[in-house]
């Protein structure tokens, strides 16, 4: 395997840093799982149509939906964040602003994240009013 590396590859000793491809196909596995995520989603939302707060309320109190709801969130902000950070690698060239913005990125993507889990989970145990 060695006879593919660089000259200067085989000097340094460096190798694949090995996180593409992991990358790669965490993102086209939770796009994958967004698709029928989505689509429930989106019947939920047209289900609602029309109807009143205590409506939503009752419907969030299933274990089921709340549960797709949970999975919907926590899949797609995660799905986010491999994206924008990917973004941010291939167009941003300053190396600090690089870091600052993907830090940036995971951090905002975990408080939004975080910030839906409890609002769906006040919802599901009926303390929110």
């Amino acid at each position: 395997m060695s006879a593919f590396k660089t000259p200067i590859g085989r000097v340094r000793g460096r190798g694949s840093a090995k996180d593409g491809t992991q990358t790669f196909w965490h993102q086209r596995l939770t796009a994958l799982a967004l698709v029928p995520l989505a689509v429930l989603f989106i019947g939920f939302m047209i289900a609602l149509t029309g109807d009143d707060y205590a409506t939503a309320v009752s419907m969030m109190r299933s274990p089921v939906v709340s549960v797709l709801m949970l999975m919907f969130l926590l899949i797609g902000f995660y799905h986010m964040s491999i994206g924008l950070a990917h973004v941010v690698e291939d167009y941003v060239h300053w190396e600090l602003g690089k870091i600052g913005l993907i830090v940036a990125i995971k951090l905002g993507c975990l408080g939004l994240a975080l910030a839906c889990v409890l609002s769906v989970i006040k919802l599901s145990f009926g303390s929110a009013a």
